[in-house]
C-alpha cells in the first residue's frame, strides 16, 4: 500500500449532506466553497465561475419581476450551464414571457373593477317634457272581465241566423241603450269582432261616451258624427246644427280643441263601388289651425284634402253666424297634417279614429300600433257596455255575473 499517496495529495473533509429544500443552483455553486477548490482554480475556471453566478443572478431578477403574472415552472437539471444553454421548450416559452421580451399575461386577481350603481334614467316634469317624444309608453293591457265580455259579444256572430221576421232574436236584442242612441248585439258584434269594420251607429255611441264630462265647459269638445255629414251635404241649417253651434249651450269659443268625426263615402270607379273611411277633423282654437289626423292618408291625397276643404268651408260660415264677436277669428286659420300611427288594413280607420278623439290634446299623440288593435277593440266594447247611461242590464243578458 502506498502511503505516499494520501500525504501528497490530502483528503478533503466532508461535506454535511445538502437538505432538500435547497435549490440546484446554490447547491452547484456551494461545491466550490473548498479552499482546496479555490487554491488550484485557472483563471478560465475562475471566468466560466463568473458567467455561472451572473446568471443565477440574472434569472433570480427575470423572477422576481414576473412572479406577480406568471408563475414559472423549475426547469429539472442539477448543471446550470446546460440551463443557460438550453434552448426553452413550447412550456417555457409561455411561462417566462418576460425573457423573450413578450408581454407577460394579465393579472390574475378575480376582484371586479369599480362601477358606479345604476342609476335611473331621469323623466322631466309634465311641464318641461317635448311634445314630440312618447315618455314612458306601457303596452296596451287589458283586464280579464274586459276579454270575457268581449268574447261573448264576438260569439254573437256565430249564431245561426234566422229570418227578419223574428226581430226578437238573442242577436238583435238592444245591448247599448244610451238617452239619445241605441246599438244592437249584433251591431255590436260585427263592429268590434277581428277584421270587423264600425258601424256609424256603433261611431255614435263611443263619440257619446268620449263625450261624458263633468265639466261644464270642457277644454276639448267632440261633435256627433252626423254633424260632419250634414256638413258634407251642404245642410247648415237645421235643428242639430244650429244646437250643436249653439254659443249659450255649447261654448265652442271657450274650448281649445273642437272635434268633428267624419265618415267620409270615397267612390272608386274601377271597382264601381263607394267605401267608408274614418278620419278626424279638429278646429285648435289655441293654435289658430285646423288639423286633419287620418290612418292612412296625407293631405297629398286630393279627396282628403278636398273633403276637409269643404268641411272647413262650412265650419267657418257657422262660426261667423253663431259665434259673430268671438275673439277667435277662424277665417284665417291654415289647415295641417298631423302625423299619426298609420294602419295597414282597410277596417281598423274607425278604431284609429277614436283613438285620435279620445288622446290628442292638440300637442301629442300616444304612438299605438297595429298590433294594439285586438287589445283597443276589447277595451273600447268593455267601455261602451259598462258606461254609467247603459240603461241595458248587458251583464244578465249577456250571463256575465
Amino acid at each position: 500500500m502506498d502511503i505516499m499517496r494520501f500525504i501528497d495529495f490530502p483528503t478533503p473533509r466532508e461535506r454535511p449532506p445538502s437538505k432538500p429544500s435547497e435549490c440546484n443552483s446554490e447547491r452547484n455553486a456551494r461545491k466550490y466553497d473548498d479552499d482546496y477548490f479555490w487554491d488550484n482554480l485557472s483563471e478560465e475556471q475562475f471566468k466560466e465561475l463568473d458567467a455561472q453566478i451572473e446568471d443565477i443572478e440574472r434569472n433570480r431578477t427575470d423572477k422576481s419581476l414576473s412572479s406577480s403574472a406568471v408563475k414559472q415552472t423549475p426547469v429539472p437539471t442539477d448543471n446550470p450551464i446546460e440551463h443557460s444553454e438550453r434552448k426553452p421548450t413550447r412550456v417555457e416559452k409561455t411561462t417566462s414571457a418576460t425573457t423573450y421580451g413578450l408581454q407577460s399575461a394579465p393579472s390574475t386577481s378575480h376582484t371586479p373593477a369599480y362601477q358606479p350603481p345604476p342609476r335611473r334614467p331621469a323623466r322631466p316634469g309634465r311641464a318641461l317634457q317635448s311634445p314630440y317624444i312618447d315618455y314612458g309608453r306601457n303596452d296596451l293591457k287589458c283586464s280579464k272581465v274586459a276579454s270575457r265580455a268581449y268574447d261573448v259579444v264576438c260569439s254573437a256572430t256565430r249564431r245561426s241566423t234566422r229570418s227578419s221576421s223574428q226581430s226578437s232574436s238573442q242577436g238583435d236584442d238592444i245591448i247599448i241603450s244610451y238617452p239619445d242612441y241605441y246599438v244592437s248585439l249584433k251591431h255590436l258584434s260585427e263592429s268590434v269582432k277581428p277584421g270587423g269594420k264600425l258601424f256609424n251607429t256603433v261611431a255614435e255611441i263611443s263619440i257619446y261616451a268620449l263625450k261624458y264630462r263633468k265639466a261644464k265647459i270642457p277644454v276639448k269638445q267632440i261633435l256627433p258624427l252626423r254633424i260632419a255629414s250634414f256638413l258634407q251635404d251642404g245642410i247648415l241649417d237645421n235643428g242639430e246644427i244650429n244646437s250643436a253651434f249653439q254659443r249659450s249651450v255649447h261654448h265652442l269659443d271657450r274650448s281649445q280643441l273642437v272635434m268633428f268625426p267624419v265618415l267620409q263615402n270615397i267612390r272608386f270607379k274601377r271597382l264601381d263601388r263607394t267605401v267608408g273611411h274614418f278620419f278626424l277633423l279638429v278646429l285648435n282654437l289655441r293654435e289658430e289651425r285646423f288639423e286633419v289626423l287620418d290612418s292612412t292618408r296625407s293631405l297629398a291625397d286630393i279627396n282628403l284634402k278636398t273633403c276637409c276643404n269643404n268641411l272647413i268651408t262650412a265650419i267657418k260660415e257657422l262660426w261667423r253666424k253663431h259665434y259673430p264677436n268671438s275673439r277667435n277669428n277662424i277665417d284665417k286659420y291654415q289647415l295641417i297634417d298631423i302625423n299619426v300611427p298609420l294602419l295597414s288594413n282597410n277596417h281598423d280607420c274607425g278604431f284609429h279614429m277614436l283613438m285620435h278623439c279620445e288622446h290628442w290634446n292638440g300637442i301629442n299623440m300616444p304612438q299605438f300600433k297595429e298590433k294594439d288593435m285586438p287589445t283597443i277593440r276589447k277595451m273600447l266594447t268593455y267601455k261602451w257596455l259598462q258606461h254609467p247611461e247603459n240603461n241595458i242590464a248587458w251583464r244578465c243578458k249577456m250571463n256575465i255575473c
